[in-house]
């Protein structure tokens, strides 16, 4: 009995969702390999199948691919016989699968189908006429050449080694079978094979196949050898469909790569520029010429075109492995250098290796395409993958091809950022293997600067006297084939026209400049043809370019009197300056004219302008035609400030019309700006592209033009009711994070124009970008919902805006009472920002990181200039510029010392260095000497211009050198170790000066002289900082201090008066030097530790870097008011306790203090106990009087706080983890990491009876029954134990089967259970007398249980755990009462309640404290905000399902404070009144009943 197979479970391929139009296997050819793989799989290729395939091949095939006709004959005869079925249904599983091969460009399936579906038609041909055997003889032949060919093509082998035998030896395995084929073909006829490739034509073959008489058994055999030929193939086929689907995964990764497409210039005329064409390809074929070559030429000279032809003659993306890119300066904003690279990267992932590494890298985001780090960028996209390709032979080169890279960076040309970007990644191009370049362009300096670092083949196209003769005939052929297609356009065309004469004239006044010929071509056939023509050639004057646009634009424009028309003119100078180009329908809605107008003025300028894909201009020369002083045709001439001045005050205008209220409509306040986009049709039709323009670009157009009436009403319009609009666009539109530099320009524009009255008004724009750009980046609606809101009483921002917005949230207590002094932030680094430095001159700031780079930085707008400084292997952790700031040195953990210029930001020398990782560097003030400190205990001085060391090492230190300074004058050197000493030295005898400056108690991270050169001061990881004097070496005055942090960074001002530091606590306090007061507000944006800190030349601004990768720009004016010191704990908080009559809370924390605070007011009560040790546990006593805690020592020690006396209780042998005081006042018992458990006599301190022992491992927690008469410990030995207090022995384990370690035990009130918090997330009751598990456990927590505790009568339970929650627990069912209870931004250590059971109090590492009413669920009721709402990591308060309801600034996230919650502790607070609150669908209504400003619209 026949079986048939189940076909297998369908190979996943990408969804519908996941694929996209340039995927290379599209939706209708996955289903067609798909299901062409299911029928190969089931092996059962019977009538059913055929139908299967009929059907398919229906809907898809005729469509996928050009053999329709073959497959219907094919069908029709599949019902005749057995064979013919068999035929026909391997034709068509071939058709189809060929159809895949097509459109996934799977070359040698294709060849492998092709040649067979042939010879199964040929074979069936055969029955009809002995003849047919020359077809299939030609069919076999020529199949089995071209399927070798194809496994010979580039980058096929990389596949094939990939997949294996299971592709390879089959693919093989028929080509072999085929050349067998035709051996044993020519072998039945009586031929030598050999005789088919020497000259034996059809028609002899015919014949010899004739007299042959070849029987059907012969034609049955080659179908079975075919066949099975086939059936190899088809297993084969698996494979390949892998293949096709994981490249379909990888080109939907790739798709980030692909850049925006464009049509290339037009090519050269078919036979013109041969020999240069020919000189090209030559040298791409030449395995020993220079792997770059540079055409270079004059304006005009034809370079594009030749550009243009090379695509296609070398067949760069079809044959060739490839990619071309062509800048225009017209369109600078998109044809970037990242744009560039990215774009080769994507054409040259068609290679399949270098499609797998790239996809890998992206999928892993190994690649950011976002850094502004070029050099990086095309060493990741470009020199690695192009690296991973095993050596091809010359042939197989890829070829680049970048045209018009002179027309890099825009009209800012050499000087701009991206081309400077540009040249240093061609100076890399000597390190890529395996690829070529060629490059077209002008012969400008800084182009031919860096050819000259990386030799090409140069070819240069000759113009002027100098022009060859085949530049003039190539002009003449091009003049001569376009002319006359121009005359073919009429019913009668001129005989001999143009005559030769005129086109030998017409390429003699070309001078080699194709733009000329061009352009003439252009010019005449947008007219009379032969009255321009006749124009051109009688015009003594129509010589050169400039004659030639003149005569073009008049042409054009031919009843302008007294100049040309206002439109033109105005049209000419948008297109010159445009950041982006505009098409005839973007340009007219900017400009605020009529379509068609544009039209008719554009269509008058066809011959020099390009339509296609927006309006640009041919060729450049025209631009600089237009641009010439003395161009004679507009009266006056336009300069390039003319032009954006027109533009700045088009975009005002149109922002002022455009701008509005949720210009987007969004939905919900909860979506973030990337949801709110996959919402939208398109964003243009919310926010057109010519209002993207204008709010994109009108400061770079203004800051070129002075303050003109007219220019200041729609500036002074947009800043007083446009501006938070205008925030919205640039949200939606991605550009936020050029605001900031967009505001810095109009602040600058309008103080050099003297409009004072709205300077203040951009500064506080300034200030409102800068402390919530993060926020308006991801949601646009938060500029409303947050941003204002937030923003102090004191803002000109909040004051003009915020009656336009009532309904939303209102600041009650803290918050924002004024600006922060933060002015902005630069963000670039990718790691830790450990080193920062203001240049001499405090135009420039320089920066060091975690990411190994140095970056330079425009201190003013807070933009990156240039790339960033490669060359360290390990990160950056000192910078300093020379005197003269044209050079940055840098030290590093890869040990070395490197100087780098600042203009180009190449190294000067080469790198020089220590044995140990290099910590400090510094220039002397004359910049002839370098100083360095290491981890190799030494201090070196270098010679900057040669990098040689000067003299010997400076020895004394006995570990690490952290830092170190030159004096002012140079003589003498200051340096700070982990030795705990500051040291003076002798600059030039390289000795220490007197003895080590000692005083800190931990390392010093840091020193600096005074400017006058009599003071030291340093910072230390003792949290103090410290003045010496310098000739003395004695410590002037106490040390100050104020930080809770190690000092990382100190310096002094200008003016000596000041000095700033920078701590690990993320602050940076000013501090008055003679006082040692703290003055001006504290300085706390940063997310993590400041690692440096500096000072501006006029003392007005300090810079600072640190872990959070960003560097921050601070104003340190003297109007600054001093904060009031907040109270509280500087480090975590690890326990925590209420007295007996819940009157106070204890608390105790890793700062080394113990602290008492007024539940009802949450003030302290007195002053904390320094405990002078780390306080781990701490537990009222009964009476209230007392105080019992523990800390990293082995002592339990009792504190009286009305009198300060302690009480030591000695025993344990290490430190002690838990304490508790019995109920009845008699005991204190304690555990500790000695695994014991200790009894004490609370008045006397000594202890009862022998250490509790059983535990096998650390004891975390203890507890005593109500009773006093037992105790319960638990261990991370992951057990409970239950002890006898007037035995001292263990009454039992409860519960033996945990498998986690425990964190927190307590008693019910009644005594008779025990709950206990565990590692693996769960709350356990367990049951005193028996030891067993009471129900199942409480689970909710997501991280361990780190507290318990029971409630007075023993209903609930209470937990913290590291997840941040606290959770109330049902006592007898084990459900939550309520939803978590959420607010730490740091792990819960500690939660306890109340004797009356209203209240919980909790500890957290967030160093606070927090009260919780818990006898009012109905707080929580009636508002969207409460303390169930969850702060995210990243500012944003969650509601119960996650929805994004307000985001926090990071300074007042932990002290955000909700109704029926009090917090306790050092932390900048936030109270909020919610009742007006609107958001999520009803957030629209934020402006509902506001008082609409005049000439407010929207």
């Amino acid at each position: 009995m026949d079986t048939v197979r189940k076909p297998r479970k369908k190979l996943k391929g990408p969804t519908e969702s996941e694929s996209s139009p340039s995927t290379p296997t599209s939706s209708a050819v996955s289903d067609l390999v798909q299901t062409s793989t299911n029928i190969v799989l089931s092996h059962a290729l019977n009538a059913d199948a055929v139908e299967e395939i009929a059907r398919i091949t229906s809907s898809h095939a005729t469509r996928a691919q050009p053999t329709g006709d073959k497959q219907t004959i094919a069908v029709g005869s599949a019902r005749d016989s057995k064979g013919d079925r068999w035929l026909a249904r391997v034709a068509l599983l071939l058709n189809l699968t060929k159809s895949a091969a097509d459109s996934a460009d799977f070359s040698p399936l294709k060849g492998a189908c092709e040649a067979v579906v042939t010879l199964l038609d040929s074979i069936q041909a055969v029955k009809d006429g002995q003849y047919a055997w020359i077809e299939l003889l030609r069919a076999v032949q020529g199949h089995a050449a071209a399927f070798q060919r194809q496994l010979d093509q580039p980058g096929i082998n990389d596949v094939l080694e990939s997949c294996e035998e299971s592709i390879k030896g089959p693919i093989r395995s028929y080509s072999t079978a085929l050349q067998e084929l035709i051996a044993d073909i020519c072998v039945s006829c009586g031929l030598d094979e050999s005789a088919f490739g020497q000259g034996l034509t059809l028609n002899l073959l015919a014949q010899r196949i004739g007299m042959a008489k070849l029987e059907a058994s012969i034609i049955a055999d080659y179908e079975k050898r075919l066949k099975g030929a086939e059936g190899q193939i088809m297993s084969a086929l698996m494979v390949y469909v892998a293949v096709s689907v994981n490249a379909s995964a990888d080109a939907d990764v790739l798709n980030k790569l692909q850049g925006k497409e464009y049509t290339r210039p037009r090519e050269c005329l078919t036979g013109t520029r041969v020999e240069i064409l020919e000189e090209c390809v030559a040298w791409a074929r030449d395995p020993h010429s220079s792997n770059i070559m540079w055409i270079k030429a004059a304006p005009g000279a034809g370079k594009s075109a030749i550009a243009s032809s090379l695509v296609r003659v070398l067949e760069i993306k079809k044959k060739c492995l490839g990619s071309s890119f062509f800048f225009r300066r017209s369109e600078s904003a998109f044809t970037t250098t990242r744009a560039l690279w990215r774009n080769v990267a994507y054409d040259l992932a068609r290679h399949p290796t270098i499609r797998r590494h790239l996809a890998a890298k992206l999928r892993k985001e190994e690649i950011d395409l976002t850094t502004p780090n070029i050099d990086e960028l095309f060493r990741q996209l470009i020199e690695e993958p192009l690296s991973k390709l095993s050596k091809l032979p010359n042939e197989q080169w890829p070829i680049i091809i970048i045209d018009a890279l002179d027309e890099c960076g825009g009209l800012e040309g050499a000087h701009s950022e991206d081309r400077r970007d540009l040249m240093e990644t061609l100076l890399l191009w000597s390190k890529v293997p395996n690829c070529k370049l060629i490059v077209t362009s002008r012969e400008e300096e800084d182009i031919a600067r860096t050819f000259a670092l990386n030799r090409p083949y140069i070819i240069e196209l000759l113009t002027g006297q100098s022009t060859v003769d085949q530049a003039k005939r190539d002009i003449q052929a091009f003049l001569r084939e376009n002319l006359r297609k121009t005359a073919t356009r009429f019913s009668q065309p001129p005989v001999e026209w143009p005559a030769p004469t005129e086109i030998g004239l017409l390429a003699t006044r070309a001078n080699g400049l194709f733009i000329w010929a061009s352009t003439v071509v252009e010019y005449v056939g947008r007219g009379d043809p032969k009255e321009r023509l006749d124009e051109i050639v009688n015009g003594e004057r129509v010589r050169g370019m400039s004659e030639l646009y003149t005569t073009v634009l008049r042409g054009a424009f031919p009843d302008a009197e007294g100049g040309p028309p206002e439109k033109l003119r105005t049209i000419l100078a948008v297109i010159i300056v445009a950041k982006e180009t505009l098409g005839t329908r973007g340009l007219a809605d900017l400009l605020g004219v009529n379509q068609w107008a544009v039209e008719h003025v554009c269509h008058g300028l066809r011959p020099v302008l390009e339509t296609e894909g927006g309006l640009r201009f041919r060729h450049e020369s025209f631009v600089d035609f237009l641009l010439e002083t003395d161009t004679t045709y507009l009266i006056p001439p336009l300069t390039t400030n003319d032009c954006h001045g027109i533009l700045a005050y088009e975009c005002l205008r149109v922002m002022k019309e455009r701008l509005r209220f949720n210009i987007c409509e969004i939905s919900s306040s909860h979506l973030l700006n990337g949801d709110v986009l996959k919402t939208l049709p398109s964003i243009e039709a919310h926010i057109p592209s010519h209002l993207q323009y204008a709010s994109h670009y009108w400061m770079d157009h203004l800051r070129h033009i002075p303050a003109s009436k007219m220019i200041m009403e729609l500036v002074r319009h947009i800043l007083e009711f446009k501006f938070l609009a205008w925030l919205e666009v640039a949200s939606l539109c991605g550009f936020m994070d050029e605001v900031q530099s967009i505001l810095s320009m109009l602040h600058t524009w309008l103080k050099v124009n003297g409009i004072n009255d709205l300077v203040s008004l951009a500064m506080d724009m300034r200030q409102f970008i800068a402390h919530f750009s993060e926020v308006i980046t991801q949601s646009a609606s938060h500029i409303y919902v947050s941003a204002l809101p937030l923003s102090p009483p004191s803002s000109l921002i909040r004051q003009r805006y915020q009656t336009q917005y009532p309904n939303t949230l209102v600041v009650t207590a803290g918050g924002y009472e004024r600006w922060s002094p933060l002015l902005m932030t630069y963000r670039g680094h990718g790691a830790a920002a450990e080193a920062v430095a203001f240049s001499p001159d405090g135009i420039h700031v320089v920066s060091g990181s975690y990411d190994r780079t140095v970056r330079l930085w425009d201190a003013e707008t807070g933009t990156q200039i240039g790339q960033p400084f490669m060359g360290h292997s390990d990160r950056v952790y000192s910078v300093a510029f020379s005197p003269d700031g044209r050079l940055v040195v840098s030290g590093s953990g890869d040990k070395t010392v490197r100087l780098w210029d600042t203009k180009t930001g190449q190294q000067t020398c080469q790198p020089f260095g220590h044995s140990g990782w290099v910590y400090s560097v510094a220039f002397s003030p004359d910049g002839h000497r370098i100083v360095s400190g290491s981890t190799d205990q030494t201090i070196r001085l270098w010679d900057p211009k040669t990098g040689t060391q000067i003299g010997q090492p400076l020895e004394g230190h006995t570990h690490i050198v952290r830092s170190v300074a030159f004096s002012p004058n140079g003589r003498r050197i200051v340096s700070g170790s982990d030795d705990e000493t500051v040291r003076l030295w002798d600059a030039d005898k390289g000795t220490q000066i007197g003895q080590p400056l000692v005083g800190h108690t931990s390392t010093v991270n840091s020193v600096a002289f005074s400017p006058d050169g009599r003071r030291i001061v340093s910072g230390s990881a003792d949290r103090t900082i410290r003045f010496w004097d310098a000739e003395t070496g004695g410590q002037i005055g106490h040390a100050f201090m104020g930080h809770a942090g190690w000092v990382r960074t100190v310096a002094f001002s200008p003016d000596a008066r000041r000095i700033v530091s920078g701590s690990e606590d993320g602050t940076i306090r000013l501090w008055d030097v003679e006082s040692g007061v703290q003055i001006g507000q504290l300085l706390e944006e940063h997310q993590g530790a400041v690692y440096s800190v500096a000072f501006s030349l006029n003392g007005c601004r300090v810079i600072s870097s640190s872990y959070d990768q960003k560097i921050r720009m601070w104003d340190t004016e003297p109007d600054w008011q001093a904060d009031r010191p907040l109270e509280g704990h500087t480090s975590k908080v690890n326990s925590v306790a209420f007295s007996p009559d819940g009157r106070r809370v204890v608390s105790g924390s890793l700062d080394e203090t113990v602290a008492l605070w007024d539940v009802e007011t949450g003030k302290g009560m007195g002053q904390p106990l320094n405990a002078n040790k780390q306080v781990v546990t701490v537990a009222f006593s009964p009476d209230c009087r007392h105080v019992v805690y523990g800390s990293h020592d082995p002592t339990v020690r009792l504190w009286d706080p009305e009198t300060s006396r302690h009480k030591l209780f000695e025993g344990h042998t290490y430190m002690v983890r838990a304490v508790a005081s019995s109920p009845n006042g008699r005991y204190i018992a304690s555990g500790s990491l000695d695994r014991t458990v200790r009894l004490w006599d609370a008045e006397t301190g000594a202890q009862i009876g022998d250490p509790l022992e059983g535990h096998v491992h650390d004891i975390t927690t203890i507890a005593f029954s109500p009773d006093s008469r037992r105790i319960v410990s638990g261990s991370i030995d992951n057990t409970v134990r239950l002890w006898d207090v007037n035995t001292g022995t263990q009454i039992r384990r409860l519960f033996k089967g945990y498998a986690n370690a425990i964190y927190a035990v307590a008693f019910s009130p009644d005594g008779h259970r025990v709950a206990s918090g565990l590692h693996d997330r769960t709350v356990r009751l367990l049951d005193v007398e028996t030891g067993n598990i009471v129900g199942e456990p409480f689970k909710g927590h997501t991280e361990p249980v780190t507290s318990v505790a029971f409630s007075p009568d023993g209903r609930t339970v209470v937990s913290g755990s590291t997840d941040r929650t606290i959770r109330i627990w049902d006592a007898e069912t084990g459900t939550q009462v309520c939803k978590p209870l959420e607010g730490h931004m740091g792990d819960v250590t500690c939660v306890t309640l109340s004797p009356d059971g209203r209240r919980i109090v909790s500890s957290s590492s967030d160093m606070t404290l927090r009260l919780w009413d818990v006898d009012n669920e109905s707080l929580d009721d009636d508002v969207a905000i409460n303390r169930h709402c969850r702060m995210n990591d990243d500012g944003w308060l969650a509601g119960p399902n996650g929805e994004r309801l307000v985001w926090i600034p990071s300074i007042f996230r932990v002290g955000f404070e909700q109704r029926g919650v009090r917090i306790i502790g050092r932390c900048r607070r936030l109270k909020m009144d919610v009742s007006r609150f609107v958001h999520g669908e009803e957030w629209t209504r934020v402006k509902d009943g506001g008082r609409v400003l005049s000439d407010y619209e929207g």
